[in-house]
């Protein structure tokens, strides 16, 4: 075929452009229920915002530390059991194959919210553990001092890249490896009719029919600028993570200091090599976008010294990641609460606002075409074959290559 030669054009209800969590799992969920869609990734499935997520699979609570339940945390009320259903396979997707990191996150309160957590709001979202049934290595962790006001969360922690693993393989026929300078909507009239796309080789696709949906994070930003009625207003909420890599236990916790939020947030991973990592968030990596690297990695290692000081953290490595979160503008320019869905015409904007609302994004997105008319089994599953697919990114320690 030559180099700019046009392959014949194809069909498809629905393109997703952006293989994140979201795009995979709306892909998945379209599938599963007759859709003819296709999905079109530029770089790598994951890379950029999915996979510097830290896995939680968030309930709620996080949102709810001031001492009442806010939109947000009624929002993700029903997440971690969707998930949890997915993870053994009674629901669709099926992520059987994926790997569960922990069942539950944990939260060091001291007493401070001693009441709010015991409350009946709460009830099967906290279960207060015990200073003596506090599990090890955590307990060896924290030192007997901070045993007192630990809290189990309902909050399972996946390894994510695992997950988009599973939906990738699974729907493997369906993935485009595009290049994103050759991306193009088509358009007929001022009305959206499908888009173009060209794999790295020059070869050209044009892919007719059906809706758009842009699932890129940031971005969302550039692809929305070819939208006819422009982008729909985007924010972006920077973070400055941290990851310390050496002997560490196995830790999945949020620390509370004097605000509602978490001081600190800790998960373990594992690099390539099999060596233990901390991926440290929480307050820390917000207020860390002021400082310089190395200050950040020292000023990590000194919160976590005071919180485990169980933990020898002095020849741990350590790096930072910087995280730029794109979300759909809210006007206070603060976290939305839920995931922001923006159509224009035959394209959706999309963006989750958290790894956990994946599922719940599927789901806004199928209702919306059903209510603009659309229905599956419209057209047949379109054929890929010989159309270069799209690798699965590397985690960001695996990445990451200025160690302190």
């Amino acid at each position: 075929m030559g180099a700019n030669a046009l392959i014949e054009d194809i069909r498809a209800d629905v393109v997703i452009l952006g293989g994140g969590i979201t795009g995979l799992w709306l892909l998945a969920h379209l599938r599963a229920r007759g859709y003819a869609a296709v999905l079109c990734e530029a770089r790598a499935l994951g890379a950029g915002q999915t996979l510097c997520s830290q896995g939680i699979i968030h309930g709620g609570l996080k949102y709810a530390l001031g001492g009442a339940l806010s939109e947000a945390s009624r929002a993700l009320t029903h997440m971690p059991a969707r998930w949890r259903d997915c993870l053994e396979g009674a629901r669709t997707p099926d992520l059987r194959g994926a790997r569960l990191l922990s069942a539950h996150q944990y939260l060091v309160s001291g007493w401070r919210l001693a009441g709010f957590l015991a409350s009946r709001m709460l009830q099967g979202r906290v279960n207060r553990v015990d200073s003596g049934q506090v599990p090890e290595p955590f307990a060896a962790a924290l030192g007997p001092s901070a045993r007192g006001g630990v809290y189990q969360l309902d909050e399972p922690v996946v390894d994510v890249r695992s997950v988009l693993a599973v939906l990738g393989h699974a729907h493997a026929d369906a993935l485009l490896a595009v290049d994103a300078d050759g991306t193009r909507l088509l358009q007929d009239a001022g009305d959206v009719t499908g888009l173009e796309v060209r794999d790295r080789e020059g070869r050209r696709l044009r892919i007719r029919g059906g809706h758009v949906v842009l699932c890129a994070g940031a971005g969302n930003e550039g692809l929305g600028r070819m939208i006819p009625s422009g982008a729909a207003p985007m924010q972006r909420r920077p973070l400055c993570m941290v990851m310390l890599r050496g002997a560490l236990p196995e830790l999945y916790a949020h620390w509370l200091g004097t605000s509602a939020a978490p001081r600190v947030t800790v998960t373990s991973h594992r690099d390539a090599r099999g060596t233990p990592v901390w991926y440290v968030g929480g307050e820390l990596a917000e207020s860390g976008v002021a400082r310089e690297p190395e200050a950040q990695v020292r000023r990590a290692r000194e919160e976590l010294s005071r919180l485990v000081p169980g933990v020898d953290l002095a020849s741990c490595a350590g790096a930072v990641l910087s995280v730029d979160r794109a979300e759909g503008r809210h006007a206070s320019g603060q976290r939305p609460d839920g995931p922001v869905l923006a159509r224009a015409g035959a394209v959706t904007q999309v963006w989750p606002t958290k790894l956990a609302f994946a599922p719940l994004v599927a789901e806004q997105v199928e209702a919306r075409l059903s209510l603009g008319g659309m229905r599956p089994g419209r057209c047949p599953m379109p054929s890929t074959q010989g159309w270069p697919r799209p690798a699965l990114a590397p985690l960001p320690w695996d990445e990451a290559r200025a160690w302190c």
